[in-house]
């Protein structure tokens, strides 16, 4: 775990050790003591051995059985596991060999297989923790220094595709099949970037994060240059680079849009969405409000284009009210 967390500080990959190792023992011992009132004894009238009838004396707690199943089901549907189908079909299959050796009366392989299912969900669970701590790490690394201000005002108007922010002066035209994302809707890891997140315009309703997909980070002060920007947003990307969200990264030459927009771009491959891609950020300038946009762009990589269609209008259409 300290191999994987290297690119942060000392003290954070401490804490991010401590938080793993707390949840997976408090889930270790949980078990164990679980596991010890599966089972009960049966205490059986004297009778039955003075006639040598012979009983079963110890049976299985279908309480704390069903308390297992339920267990390892919730574990995978809130670390995501059934998202996939392929998820949902494992855990079928498994389940259902599972109940075949409670019904054939195999306890051996019953508490064998049911112990499976247990670490599996406990393995996800504390996984997720860990995840969900590196993911608070990341923002608090990178979370603005300013007071932040609302930024969630935004209106959309359907028969133009236009949304519009009042607070920024800001308007831009959705392409079709395109969403906006409020940022009160954001969790920690989608807010993480350069400056505060105003919001994330993505092909997807429910994703965020889906390709092609542009965030708008905003800064209360204008910049020269876009040298700062840069650097902050170079290390947001080592930080993926070291958690292996992304591979083979490569740097592109610096890039101006429009006369508008200027910033640097890399490809990579993304490992959680398996394919070659760009991402970059471009630095709007000339304009005159007092405050600084920076557009931070994903997208698939397109043999013969610097953009995808769909994020070249999407910029093009960015107005700021002078």
């Amino acid at each position: 775990m300290f191999y994987h967390e290297a690119h942060l500080p000392l003290l954070w990959m401490i804490g991010l050790a401590l938080i793993g190792y707390l949840v997976s023992g408090i889930l270790f011992w949980g078990i164990v003591f679980a596991f010890r009132k599966l089972e009960t004894k049966i205490v059986l009238p004297a009778i039955f051995a003075e006639v040598g009838i012979e009983r079963p004396t110890i049976k299985l707690v279908p309480w704390v059985e069903a308390g297992f199943f339920a267990f390892s089901i919730l574990g995978c549907l809130l670390t995501g596991f059934f998202e996939n189908r392929s998820g949902i079909l494992f855990f079928s299959v498994y389940a259902v060999g599972v109940l075949s050796a409670r019904l054939i009366d195999n306890k051996a392989y019953y508490k064998i297989g049911l112990l499976g299912i247990l670490v599996l969900a406990s393995g996800l669970i504390s996984f997720k923790s860990l995840q969900r701590a590196e993911i608070f790490v990341a923002y608090s690394m990178f979370k603005p220094d300013f007071e932040q201000k609302d930024l969630s005002k935004w209106n959309f108007v359907e028969a133009e595709r236009l949304l519009q922010n009042e607070d920024l002066k800001l308007s831009i035209h959705l392409p079709e099949d395109f969403y906006f994302h409020n940022p009160q809707n954001l969790n920690l890891e989608d807010k993480t970037g350069i400056g505060q997140i105003a919001g994330i315009i993505s092909s997807s309703d429910s994703d965020p994060n889906r390709y092609p997909v542009v965030r708008i980070f905003f800064v209360p002060f204008r910049f020269d240059d876009d040298s700062e920007l840069l650097s902050q947003f170079k290390k947001i990307l080592d930080l993926q680079l070291q958690r292996g969200d992304i591979q083979e990264l490569n740097e592109l030459e610096r890039e101006s849009f429009e006369d508008r927009y200027y910033g640097t771009f890399w490809t990579f491959y993304d490992v959680l969405r398996p394919r070659y891609a760009k991402t970059g950020m471009f630095f709007l300038a000339k304009h005159k409000q007092p405050y600084s946009l920076v557009f931070i762009v994903d997208e698939s990589l397109i043999k013969g284009r610097k953009h995808e269609e769909s994020i070249e209008k999407i910029l093009s259409s960015v107005k700021i009210e002078e």
